[in-house]
């Protein structure tokens, strides 16, 4: 079956009857993640309401203001998705979000389109496609594609689009000779009775049960963001289309606005700003990590000359590190001290790394314990226990603990 959709990708509105209503706990599809879903399945004898397929993914809109989540073909049949039933033999009023669909449309279109160039014309075959909420992709038989080729299918792309070519559709059965001229991409079964080709004028035809715009001026502009590699020697060609590029376009700009503001420059000069910011950075850490060192030693220091000489140390800076506090167990090692050391990590102050060491008898006492206050993920290893805590907040409980446990051996 062609649906109302298919015939007419333009229509927003449309007036169907409901000739099923079931029940439904099939989960519902979004951009690839599913969701839970609790509600009905509408069949309804024609719609506008495009089901997923052929990569493209599936409309959302209303029935009589019911608002429809998703569409699926079935067989023959598309099946809505509802929250609220709706009643068998009545007339429903069919809305599109036009927003989704026209979107939709701009990235199916413009697919069909970079796969013809890179296909004809750098013998760069499309395997498969994806479209994604934010950005899409199409998959090469190629293991790489340079900078010069990307710039030169782009700008093919454009170019074609600005010649405002006439995207048509044709309507053919399976014995028809046309089916043969046509590329194919794995069309669904149920697809084979009643086929669509989608025809860029002369310059392309390909088999698609999608929705697509009337004409490449539609598409306004297409831009390639990017390659990474793909599955078995493949590439991943990620991009853009119409309405997507200004919308990320405007992020750039916003972030770049931002930019300006903290870096109080202007935006050609942000890139030398910004690795001089790096190189001050990376000379501060260096200072830091210098003064931290003189820290640890005059810590060291300290402990070594307190008399009489403590049976333990408890040791949490905020403004330690980890390197911070190796320098303090090194430097006390031999002492025959229980030595408990916590820092937090900089952009979690809940977390943090720990350090346990001392008498075999004092951390088999007390290692336990401490770690499972703090939810602590490591073990011991030659008397020492160096790993990370899940929650700080119970520091205090630790710093107790060991008092409690020393206060009482002094006592015996």
């Amino acid at each position: 079956m062609v649906f109302k959709c298919q015939e007419d990708s333009f229509l927003k509105k449309f007036s169907s009857t409901v000739i099923k209503c079931e029940p439904t706990t099939e989960p519902v599809v979004e951009y690839g993640k599913t969701i839970p879903f609790q509600g009905y399945q509408v069949t309804l004898e024609n719609t506008i309401l495009f089901p997923a397929g052929g990569g493209q993914p599936h409309d959302i809109g209303r029935l009589n203001g019911t608002e429809v989540v998703q569409v699926l073909r079935k067989g023959s049949e598309a099946v809505h998705f509802t929250k609220e039933p709706l009643e068998v033999g009545s007339t429903v009023e069919q809305e599109v979000d036009w927003e989704r669909r026209f979107d939709h449309m701009q990235q199916h279109s413009g697919q069909h389109l970079l796969s013809a160039i890179l296909e004809k014309e750098f013998q760069m075959a499309t395997t498969s496609w994806w479209l994604g909420c934010d950005e899409s992709y199409v998959e090469l038989d190629t293991a790489t594609i340079s900078n010069d080729v990307m710039k030169s299918v782009e700008k093919r792309c454009n170019d074609l689009i600005k010649e405002a070519i006439p995207v048509t559709v044709k309507i053919c059965k399976v014995s028809d000779p046309d089916v043969n001229e046509a590329h194919t991409r794995g069309l669904p079964k149920d697809c084979m009775e009643t086929i669509r080709i989608i025809c860029i004028g002369n310059f392309d035809e390909n088999l698609c049960c999608g929705t697509h715009v009337t004409n490449l001026s539609q598409l306004q502009m297409i831009k390639l963001l990017g390659v990474e590699p793909g599955k078995k020697g493949k590439t991943i060609l990620k991009f853009l289309v119409g309405d997507r590029v200004i919308k990320v376009f405007q992020q750039m700009l916003d972030r770049e606005k931002g930019l300006t503001v903290l870096l109080k420059n202007e935006p050609s000069r942000h890139d030398e700003l910004i690795q001089k910011l790096q190189k001050n950075l990376k000379v501060a850490n260096k200072n830091l990590q210098n003064v931290l060192q003189e820290l640890a030693q005059c810590e060291v220091e300290k402990i070594k000359n307190t008399n009489p000489k403590p049976k333990y140390v408890i040791m949490f800076k905020k403004e330690a590190t980890p390197e911070f506090n190796r320098a303090i167990i090194k430097g006390l090692e031999g002492e025959n001290m229980f030595m408990f050391l916590a820092s937090e990590e900089p952009d979690k102050p809940k977390e943090g790394q720990i350090i346990i060491q001392g008498p075999e008898e004092h951390c088999n006492a007390l290692g336990d314990k401490i770690t499972e206050l703090l939810k602590g993920k490591g073990a011991f290893k030659n008397g020492k226990f160096q790993g990370k805590a899940g929650d700080l907040g119970g520091i205090s409980k630790c710093k107790k603990l060991i008092e409690e446990y020393f206060d009482g051996l002094d006592k015996k």
